[in-house]
């Protein structure tokens, strides 16, 4: 697994920084750790050094520090180079690869937030993004909506973390059949790092369970149920999900499986996408 951590200059970059490093203790996954600056065409980068022309290097390499102090021991594994430069990359990055036996590279990317975390997603064929977010807002800088749009946007998983929310429960909501086995390890990973109960929420159609809805929901319990993890059932009328979804308690994680064409995607299409992350009390993980 290779996740991207998404980071800005606000207190939530930093906690969802060390969230991000509890999930790579459990998988040794690969990291990328992304900050957006604004395209500036004044600056004479030749006649200043690296820190001084881009000050969220320092930014960068701070948080660096957090992520191998909250990894604790196997930190060792993400590399202790100090001495790598940032290099300028094709695609006008700056990248500085910073990788021991598991990939860490830490980037800075100009221009529109949204668009470089989707950019450099792509690039390093992530799967997962990680970003931290304000409560009852976005975050990302006044009035910025950036997390939701950041998770309609993106072709891979999402996890928008809210700050210092210690999440004790879990809440699945699953409306269709086609769910991966990597996002059932997530949850089962996430479920673990918190030590949290888990609910699976089967999504009703007319008030009715589909047939296949019913079916997937056993396997993703006789899935959990094997490894330990007892979960709670629930179902959910699909007219009422949205206000579920959005009274989520701010201790809850609401993980949505999204999929194309599937009805949880048709009904949080695009700006609702957007509305319901930036705007619910929980964090948020949309799985694709």
């Amino acid at each position: 697994m290779k996740i991207l951590v998404a980071v800005d200059e606000n207190a939530y970059s930093r906690y969802a920084v060390r969230q991000a490093a509890r999930l790579a203790a459990n998988t040794w996954a690969d990291v990328v750790m992304l900050a957006i600056e604004k395209n500036r065409a004044y600056i004479a980068e030749e006649e200043l050094d690296p820190g001084h022309a881009h000050p969220r290097l320092r930014l960068l390499n701070r948080y660096r520090a957090d992520f191998l102090e909250a990894l604790g021991p196997g930190a060792d594994l993400y590399g202790d180079r100090e001495d790598a430069p940032f290099v300028r990359r094709e695609d006008k990055v700056l990248e500085q690869d910073l990788s021991g036996r598991k990939g860490f590279k830490l980037c800075l990317r100009g221009g529109d937030p949204v668009k470089a975390i989707t950019a450099e997603t792509q690039t390093e064929g992530c799967d997962l993004i990680i970003l931290g977010c304000g409560h009852h807002e976005g975050g990302w800088g006044r009035g910025s909506d950036v997390p939701g749009r950041v998770a309609d946007a993106a072709d891979c998983s999402v996890f928008v973390i809210r700050e210092e929310s210690v999440t004790s429960r879990v809440v699945c909501c699953l409306d269709h059949a086609d769910i991966s086995q990597e996002s059932l390890e997530l949850i089962n990973q996430w479920v673990t790092i918190y030590a949290a109960g888990l609910e699976v929420v089967g999504v009703l159609k007319k008030g009715e369970l589909r047939e296949e809805v019913e079916s997937k929901m056993g396997e993703v319990l006789d899935y959990y149920l094997r490894r330990d993890v007892h979960a709670l059932i629930r179902v959910v009328d699909a007219d009422s999900l949205e206000t579920f979804i959005e009274s989520g308690r701010k201790d809850d994680l609401m993980a949505l499986w999204l999929k194309h064409k599937s009805p949880l995607e048709k009904l949080f299409h695009s700006k609702r996408v957007n509305a319901l992350v930036n705007h619910a009390s929980s964090s948020m993980l949309i799985l694709r």
